[in-house]
C-alpha cells in the first residue's frame, strides 16, 4: 500500500509532501535530459468512508512555478467564472453580453455568449476565444484578489492574460470592460464594470516565463488541489469548498445535454495522460482531465477513478518542457510516457 503522507488538511507551505524513490526513478527514465515536474495524490478511504489524501511529489517539484500552464489554468477561469455570476444572483444559463470602451468613450459590443456554453467549450476543444471571454467576465482584479488567493487554496497562482488577440474576444487590460448578465427570461440583470489596475499579480506571485509581469503562473500541486476539490467537494469542509451551485458542480464535472465537463468522452479534448498513458493500466477507469500545450511546454491535469473495478483513484500532474515543437519526440508523447510511469507507480503501489 502507499504509505501515509498527508490527510486531508492541506499545508500550504508545501513541505507536507513525500518522495518516493521508485517514483523518481520511473520519471528519471522519461527524456532524462528534460525538465520534468510532477504531484501525484492518491485518494484512499479512511474512517467512516471519508476519503484521505495521500500527496506524493517527484523530486521536490509539487510547488515548482517555472513552467507555462497552458490551458490547465482554464479551469481556474471557469469556475471564478462560476463563482463570480452566482455572487450576482445567477446560474449556468446566464447570458454574458461583452463590451469594451474605446478611447472616445463609446462602449463596442463583442459577443454574447451563455455561461454553459462558455465552459463547455473550454473543456470540449479548450476554446482560448471562450477561455479569454471568462477572464473578461471576472476581471483580473476580481479574479485574482477573490479567487486566486492562499485563503482559497492558490498561494503561487496568478492568471493576467487571454490567449486570443483579435476581436472581439481579446481582452486588452487596459481598456475598459462591461459584461451585462440576463437571466435566460430577460426578467434580471446585472452589469459588471472593470478595469484593471495595473496591478502585477503575477510577478508578486513568482512567474518566470513568457513574461514575468503579465503571465499567468501556477504549480502541480496547486493544479491537483483545484480539481481534488471539483471532484470530492461534499466530502470536504466548508472552508475548501468552491462557492458554486450543485448545477454548477454537476456540470463542471459532467457536462450535459450535449455539452462537455472535465469528464473525458472525446479525444480532441487531448487527454495526452489518458488515450497515451494511463488507459492502458486502468483501461475501464473513469477519467477527468485538462491538458496544456505549447510550443516547448506540455502537461496534463487529471484524475482517474478505478474504485468500480478494484482500482486505485488518484490525481496527477505532469510536466514537461518540451511542447509541440520539440524533436524528434514531442511534448505531448513524453507526458503520455510520463503518465504511464505515474499509472504503472500507482498500480504496484496499491497492491
Amino acid at each position: 500500500m502507499l504509505p501515509l503522507i498527508m490527510s486531508q488538511a492541506i499545508d500550504f507551505t508545501f513541505g507536507a509532501e513525500r518522495s518516493d524513490a521508485a517514483l523518481d526513478a520511473a520519471l528519471d527514465a522519461v527524456a532524462p535530459e528534460l525538465k520534468k515536474l510532477a504531484v501525484v495524490c492518491h485518494v484512499r478511504e479512511g474512517e467512516e468512508g471519508s476519503p484521505v489524501f495521500d500527496w506524493i511529489e517527484y523530486r521536490d517539484t509539487a510547488d515548482r512555478k517555472d513552467f507555462w500552464p497552458a490551458s490547465t489554468v482554464k479551469l481556474y477561469a471557469v469556475i471564478a467564472a462560476m463563482e463570480r455570476v452566482r455572487e450576482a444572483g445567477f446560474d449556468l444559463d446566464v447570458t454574458a453580453t461583452f463590451e469594451h470602451r474605446e478611447a472616445d468613450g463609446k462602449w463596442i459590443l463583442d459577443s454574447s455568449r451563455t455561461l454553459r456554453e462558455l465552459s463547455s467549450e473550454v473543456f470540449r476543444r479548450s476554446s482560448n476565444e471562450d477561455y479569454t471571454l471568462l477572464l473578461r467576465l471576472v476581471g483580473i482584479d476580481w479574479l485574482n484578489t477573490k479567487f486566486l488567493t492562499a485563503e482559497r487554496g492558490f498561494p503561487n497562482s496568478a492568471l493576467m492574460r487571454g490567449y486570443v488577440r483579435t476581436r472581439p474576444w481579446v481582452y486588452e487590460r487596459e481598456e475598459a470592460q462591461r459584461i451585462r448578465l440576463a437571466s435566460p427570461d430577460g426578467s434580471r440583470s446585472f452589469v459588471i464594470e472593470h478595469t484593471w489596475s495595473g496591478r502585477s499579480y503575477s510577478e508578486e506571485r513568482g512567474c518566470t516565463l513568457i513574461d514575468a509581469k503579465t503571465g499567468n503562473v501556477t504549480t502541480p500541486r496547486e493544479l491537483a488541489d483545484c480539481l481534488r476539490r471539483v471532484l470530492f467537494h461534499e466530502q470536504l469542509p466548508e472552508s475548501e469548498r468552491f462557492r458554486i451551485s450543485d448545477e454548477q458542480l454537476r456540470f463542471l464535472r459532467e457536462g450535459g445535454g450535449g455539452l462537455s465537463g472535465l469528464a473525458t468522452v472525446a479525444a480532441e479534448s487531448g487527454p495526452s495522460g489518458w488515450t497515451r498513458a494511463a488507459g492502458e493500466v486502468f483501461p475501464k477507469a473513469k477519467y477527468f482531465h485538462k491538458s496544456g500545450l505549447i510550443s516547448d511546454h506540455a502537461l496534463e491535469l487529471g484524475y482517474v477513478d478505478d474504485s468500480a473495478n478494484g482500482g486505485p483513484r488518484y490525481f496527477f500532474v505532469p510536466v514537461i518542457g518540451a511542447g509541440h515543437a520539440t524533436k524528434p519526440v514531442d511534448g505531448e508523447t513524453l507526458v503520455g510516457r510520463m503518465s504511464l510511469e505515474i499509472a504503472r507507480w500507482v498500480q504496484a503501489s496499491s497492491k
